[in-house]
């Protein structure tokens, strides 16, 4: 299995591309299997490379078979969260009736740092077993042959096979996954691309009475006075944080110590086709391996994949030490996507602030000195970031399988 970070995806390249030997392996496909079953049907074997990893299409022969960032578990959807850091302004402002006219404005500040809620993106998804099938024997062509034209299937090798090409909306872009087709999706939206980044950050609105996501810092007024003072409540103060903008840090996984912790949803690339011949015979194909289609029904002979309506496919995740095996067909994450939908989602702060002892003396015309400000002591920066989006870059495709 070959992992890569995203820092040295050249030196993979480079290495695996050195390392295949001058003979190119012929193209073999790669399919995820949605019925609930471990083993893979004879002739074929489990795809290791892309055990909890979603599938994303290249044409670089020298990137198939690479992983990026670390798997996901059984049944648990990858979190992350973001580094809160930020340096607010206080401001305290005074007016004396019985001193003057004058207003007195004292200016400081206090540090906000730590660490958002954990969040999932608004992403769903699905594991499924994933198979390749074995090289064919001399002389023998894949068993893709025997697919309906316009399916859309995952190649392991350096070319489609013969009576395939690139289906090139999955390798553009950078890459793309498949999201196979949300239930409520019209006729026209079958193919259609989504384009998304899961690096993002998120805006931080603090103490803004405009905005409903907003992160409001506690504070707690001080007045004292040396001696009693009658002329207490002619001295008019209040001590407050004005409204404040900035940015989180980017997002970092958190279901997990991941050692690539900046890729959010770990990612294998594999060659993306599409059939262009029109050769086929359903009854060659092994029973219950999935196939997606350019079309919006499944072809005549295949059974349409309804529990992966908007769900991100991946493959079945490693099995843990003590743990049970992960079954394939589970669901898990937020609840299906809708149809080309970019879901946003938002975290929640609830950080420890420090506040210190400050303010000003004043002394009005008559009475003793006063001081008004902020109390010391603990606080807490408390509420929501603003929403943004995560989703993967996706094309949404019919999920159809062999029945049986």
């Amino acid at each position: 299995m070959r992992i890569c970070t995203p820092f040295f995806l050249f030196t993979c390249i480079v290495f695996y591309s050195l390392s295949s030997g001058a003979t190119a392996a012929p193209p073999r496909m790669v399919a995820f299997f949605p019925v609930e079953t471990q083993v893979c049907p004879s002739g074929w074997s489990e795809y290791k490379p892309a055990k909890g990893y979603l599938i994303k299409g290249t044409e670089d022969a020298g990137l198939i078979g690479v992983s990026v960032g670390d798997p996901v578990q059984d049944t648990t959807a990858p979190t992350h969260r973001h580094g809160i850091k930020t340096v607010l302004p206080l401001r305290r402002i005074s007016v004396n009736l019985f001193g003057g006219p004058e207003q007195r404005v004292t200016n400081t500040s206090v540090e906000v740092s730590g660490l958002s809620s954990d969040s999932n993106g608004g992403l769903s998804y699905v594991q499924y077993l994933m198979c390749e099938e074995s090289i064919p024997q001399a002389g023998e062509p894949s068993l893709s042959i025997f697919l309906p034209r316009n399916s859309v299937q995952w190649f392991s090798g350096r070319t489609c096979p013969t009576g395939w090409e690139t289906y090139k909306p999955l390798v553009n872009g950078g890459g793309r996954t498949i999201l196979p087709l949300p239930r409520d999706a019209q006729a026209s939206a079958a193919g259609a691309v989504v384009n998304g980044n899961d690096q993002h950050t998120h805006g931080l609105s603090f103490n803004d009475k405009e905005n409903a996501q907003k992160i409001n810092l506690t504070t707690v007024k001080e007045d004292k006075t040396y001696f009693a003072n009658p002329f207490k409540t002619t001295n008019l103060a209040s001590g407050f944080v004005p409204a404040f903008s900035d940015t989180s840090a980017q997002g970092v996984r958190s279901d997990i110590e991941a050692k690539n912790g900046n890729v959010l949803v770990p990612y294998t690339y594999l060659r993306p086709c599409v059939k262009t011949s029109k050769t086929v015979n359903i009854a060659e194909l092994p029973p219950g391996m999935g196939s997606f289609t350019k079309g919006y029904a499944c072809p005549t002979g295949l059974n349409s994949v309804t529990s992966a309506a908007g769900r991100f496919p991946l493959g079945l995740p490693p099995q843990l030490a003590g743990k049970p095996k992960p079954l394939s067909g589970t669901t898990f994450g937020a609840d299906p996507l809708t149809s080309e939908s970019n879901p946003q989602h938002l975290h929640s702060a609830d950080i420890p602030v420090t506040l210190n002892n400050w303010g000003a003396d004043q002394k009005p015309i008559i009475g003793p000195w006063r001081y008004v400000g902020l109390s010391p002591g603990s606080s807490k920066a408390v509420g929501d970031t603003e929403f943004n989006t995560m989703t993967f870059p996706y094309v949404q495709l019919k999920f159809c399988r062999v029945p049986g």
